[in-house]
């Protein structure tokens, strides 16, 4: 794995190295050792943009081994899926279209990502979003989509409409990999579990209350209140499955 090298760039945004002795898996924390060589990218702004911890390459392997043949990539991030993609590593990709919205970013990471592979790599900058939302020029084996900052549930309408968009520009049997929808939709589900937990009279008021948390979040509960709105749950599967299946159908507004 190339490392980015840390240093400035004359927009603001730097890359620090950090040294990662301990990583929090399942609320136990686990020492390395030796510790892991890790690169952070702070905004002009000095807040925390993008890294490559230990549970970030995590995600990265897990989706390069489901990589194969020509990928289109949204979002250059700090270059880890790509080299864990490429073939010779975890992955079988055999070229890489990126398409990263952010200058800067292209700036700090193509330079190291070129050497590190072996494969051929074309980097556009652009919005993925809207080059997904236009006409199919080409097909691809893999699509792997990073666009979003963080895990919040809240991102759902806004991924499920990439997804949508992006399933148009597949081969029949190429595949689509979005960065930590599970772990989106597991928060989800968990969050209509806790909130079905409670006694009918109890929800509006918890959900509520509750808003300050994550105010898209929230708005996306409201359904589910609705929808089981003054009934004791019975069949707890069958309800979180219904709550399953309107996340997976959550859209973007036009």
């Amino acid at each position: 794995m190339a490392p980015i090298p840390p240093g400035a760039h004359p927009s603001g945004h730097r890359v620090e190295r950090h040294l990662v002795d301990a990583i929090p898996i399942f609320d136990r924390l686990y020492r390395l050792d030796p510790p892991m060589d890790c690169r952070l990218l702070f905004d002009a702004d000095g807040r925390l943009w993008m890294s490559d911890t230990p549970q970030e390459r995590i995600m990265m392997v897990n989706n390069g081994l489901r990589t194969r043949g020509h990928t289109l990539v949204g979002g250059l991030g700090l270059g880890l899926y790509p080299q864990y993609a490429a073939g010779e590593a975890v992955g079988s990709a055999t070229r890489f279209t990126v398409i990263e919205q952010s200058e800067v970013v292209c700036e700090i990471v193509a330079p190291t990502l070129e050497v590190a592979l072996d494969v051929p790599l074309s980097i556009h900058i652009g919005d993925a979003a809207d080059y997904l939302a236009g006409p199919v020029a080409e097909r691809y084996d893999t699509i792997f989509l990073d666009t979003w900052e963080t895990l919040d549930a809240a991102h759902l309408p806004v991924v499920n409409t990439l997804r949508d968009q992006a399933l148009r520009h597949l081969t029949p049997d190429g595949r689509l990999l979005l960065w930590g929808y599970g772990w989106m939709l597991a928060l989800f589900v968990d969050a209509c579990q806790q909130l079905l937990a409670l006694a009918p009279a109890q929800r509006a008021d918890t959900l509520h209350a509750r808003r300050g948390d994550s105010s898209q979040a929230i708005a996306l509960l409201e359904p589910v209140l609705d929808r089981f709105s003054g009934d004791p749950v019975d069949d707890l599967p069958v309800a979180l499955a219904w709550c399953r299946d309107y996340a997976l159908n959550l859209k973007a507004a036009p």
